[in-house]
């Protein structure tokens, strides 16, 4: 069957004579993608058209109920590797759709559901767009997040259609847009209830087919500056320049340099904006096809369909057919606690949420009633007025705080999120198990606690997993689902459905002292300690490791985690790994200094609201006296990522994730790892896993026994292997 159909409908009122539906449907996919197959049919299907002199107008929409088109073929992206295939599959996707453009009849876009990346450049190819106002609707463009920029006519016709400011917010930010803000920023003509879009995408026709003499067709969709900023921006080369120089300057600081993507559009938009739309078409397939075989672009997509991978695959023991929870019990009102169970109504579960303390339920009710209204706040900004506050009011109505344990027998999933203690843990599932049904999943939020030690006084540990979210929950992509030596598949496939529904990334991950996430992150956190003792300032310390891509400085993440809980970690990690990882008394000294990082205003720095500042008095409680300054940022970032690298070989080798890929999505999701470098495992294979081993044993004749290359690497580095096959710079 064809990806793309043309379907005739005879004389059509709105338009007076006959209107064609270009229909795409792949029939071999769930989402529509533009491919190489599709550029065919749509070639074809475009002759057919072109052959129809009496055609008054064309509605191009989905075969696809609920979704249009999701965008470019990113497996396709992935495995080009010659900058010419590249350049040779843009060119073609773009004289298709300036074929479409230059139809001799309207042509509209009625989008109902997904409509990204080359989705939305074919609908720009249209003279207007309509749009289904439902919930389903996502319209943007997102290739700045795979490393690449709109090629197929979305770098060039974007700003023509909404203006300069709009379309480099837009293509520079990759987000997406609902039907009614694409509405207010131009990007489609009307949103209107999804019943409805084909029948408005027929009038809209009718409007451009009845244009005003002299009008070409697409003048109701053409940006016109409506303000004095607008036309100075849109209108003057000094004002595009100054928007364009902004623009540069913000990205700059934005992205550190590493991602060469939002720089490339524009470069794009800077040399084609007010230029003939084959100028600006040119430089897109120049620009693209240099980044589609970039290692940045390889990085960024393999995470991207790690992700995909992560979020969809299906488990031993996964039941497509079982309910899903309803009803949740969360003990602990801390903060993770509340964060998790805000979380859970936002996706339609009721909660019930447990502590024993007043004033500790009393303070998680008001982060979670402060997040739902935030959150409300913004949808409003974005939405019709008095249409998010019924929705917050729906949410908070399902959350239900308690001081004990009545009613658990009705929930259907409890997590606990108490402190970190192993006998008050235990006690609390001792309590759940005797009051839940039997068929109840139990999980746990510990960081670092043993799940088998958890399950060890459970009457049925196989419905035990651990569920380890990070802070904070709201932003977090990732949650380890963590897999007990008793846990049963049933149960971990039914906890990674629950993360998915609530929009998290989960990554199945064995029962091991620290997990992925915290034992990979505790080596990085102590070499940075170990840098402070050599001299170095913490200052420098964590500016080496945000000039390498890091969001955060460690000892910034430090502050931000609690000092307190840093400390406890890295108490059960160093007697796990004694040979590898050392207490750290300088965060215990901290800690019974009373500086336990953001949450006290006091740490490694002075937290003031919003600002921190490094605290020169916590070098002398320490008392650290000398200091110095490093050789570059770079050496000291080297050895706090090598100490990253080094575990994860660890931590793969034994097994904890099941391959590197999950491995390095994990490290990138929960732990900040640098996207563009793909991941630890995959910058060790980009360094050459040869040079790995060879730094790694020269720190370890300078610095000690913590450095000694895991047999892993050595093992790769002889056969001349890697991790992931990385692509070469």
């Amino acid at each position: 069957m064809a990806i793309f159909r043309v379907e005739i409908e005879p004389a059509a009122t709105p338009v007076g004579g006959e209107i064609a539906q270009l229909v795409m449907d792949d029939p071999d996919r769930t989402l529509n993608v533009i491919g190489e197959p599709a550029l065919a049919d749509l070639e074809r299907a475009l002759a057919d058209l072109e052959a129809r002199p009496g055609l008054r107008g064309v509605i191009v929409r989905s075969g696809k109920a609920g979704s249009f088109v999701a965008g470019a073929d990113v497996e396709r992206i992935d495995g080009i590797r010659e900058r010419a295939e590249a350049h040779a599959i843009v060119t073609r996707a773009q004289a298709a759709f300036s074929r479409l453009a230059a139809l001799h009849c309207p042509t509209v876009a009625a989008i109902d559901g997904v409509c990204l990346g080359g989705g939305l450049e074919l609908a720009l190819a249209c003279d207007s767009r309509i749009a289904a106002d439902e919930p389903r609707t996502r319209i943007g463009l997102p290739e700045v997040l795979l490393g690449i920029i709109p090629g197929f006519g979305g770098t060039t016709r974007l700003p023509r259609l909404v203006g300069l400011s709009t379309a480099l917010d837009l293509i520079l930010s990759g987000r997406a847009l609902d039907a009614r803000r694409a509405e207010r920023a131009g990007l489609v003509a009307r949103a209107v209830p999804g019943v409805w879009l084909v029948d408005e995408a027929r009038r809209r026709l009718g409007e451009l087919a009845a244009r005003p003499p002299g009008r070409d067709r697409v003048w109701r969709d053409r940006f016109r500056p409506r303000t004095f900023a607008s036309r100075l921006v849109d209108g003057t080369m000094p004002g595009r320049g100054l928007a364009l120089s902004r623009a540069r300057g913000m990205t700059r600081a934005r992205t550190g340099g590493h991602y060469p993507a939002p720089i490339a559009a524009l470069n794009v938009i800077d040399g084609g904006y007010g230029r003939p739309l084959e100028v600006s078409l040119r430089l897109e397939a120049e620009w693209v096809s240099d980044l589609v075989v970039s290692p940045v672009c390889k990085n960024l997509v393999r995470l991207f369909r790690l992700g995909e991978r992560a979020r969809k695959e299906r488990l031993v023991g996964e039941d497509p057919l079982a309910p899903a929870p309803r009803r949740m019990l969360v003990v602990g009102a801390g903060v993770m606690g509340a964060g998790i169970a805000e979380l859970a109504i936002r996706e339609g579960v009721e909660v019930r949420l447990r502590d024993v303390d007043p004033a500790a339920l009393a303070r998680g009710l008001r982060a979670v009633r402060d997040r739902v209204l935030e959150r409300a706040r913004r949808a409003g900004r974005s939405r019709r007025r008095g249409a998010a506050r019924p929705e917050a009011d729906a949410q908070l109505a399902r959350i239900l705080p308690s001081l004990d344990l009545a009613g658990a027998k009705r929930a259907d999933f409890a997590i606990e999120a108490v402190i970190e203690d192993l006998d008050v843990k235990r006690r609390v599932f001792g309590e759940l198990e005797v009051r839940m049904r039997p068929d109840a999943l139990l999980a746990t939020n510990t960081s670092s606690l043993s799940v088998d030690e958890l399950a060890s006084g459970l009457e049925h540990p196989q419905r035990f997993v651990g569920l380890h979210f990070f802070n904070p929950v709201h932003r977090m992509p990732l949650v380890e689902v963590v897999r007990g030596s008793r846990s049963s598949d049933a149960a971990v496939a039914a906890v990674v459905a629950f993360a998915r529904r609530l929009g998290k990334t989960p990554v199945v991950v064995r029962d091991a002292p620290g997990f992925a996430v915290n034992r990979v992150l505790m080596p990085y956190l102590r070499e940075a300690l170990h840098l402070l003792e050599d001299g170095y300032t913490v200052r420098d310390v964590d500016a080496s490791m945000r000039a390498f891509g890091m969001p955060m400085g460690p000892l910034e993440v430090v502050d931000e985690v609690g000092l307190d809980v840093a400390a406890k970690v890295a108490e059960i990690l160093s007697r796990a790994f004694p040979e590898r990882m050392s207490p750290a008394p300088q965060i215990e000294a901290l800690v019974v200094a009373g500086r336990l990082g953001r949450k006290s205003g006091l740490g490694f720095y002075r937290h003031e609201g919003s600002r921190r500042r490094p605290d020169p008095r916590a070098r002398r409680l320490l008392g650290l006296t000398r200091e110095r300054k490093p050789p570059s940022l770079e050496a000291l970032a080297e050895r706090m990522a090598l100490a990253m690298v080094n575990e994860a070989a660890h931590c793969l080798a034994d097994g904890v994730v099941g391959d590197a890929g999950m491995l390095d999505l994990a490290l990138v999701y929960g732990a900040g790892f640098p996207p563009f470098r793909g991941g630890p495992l995959r910058y060790a294979d980009s360094l050459g896993l040869a040079k790995v081993e060879a730094r790694l044993t020269a720190l370890r004749a300078e610095k000690g026994e913590r450095f000694r290359p895991a047999p892993l690497i050595t093992e790769l580095a002889a056969r001349g292997g890697t991790f992931t096959s990385a692509p070469a710079d």
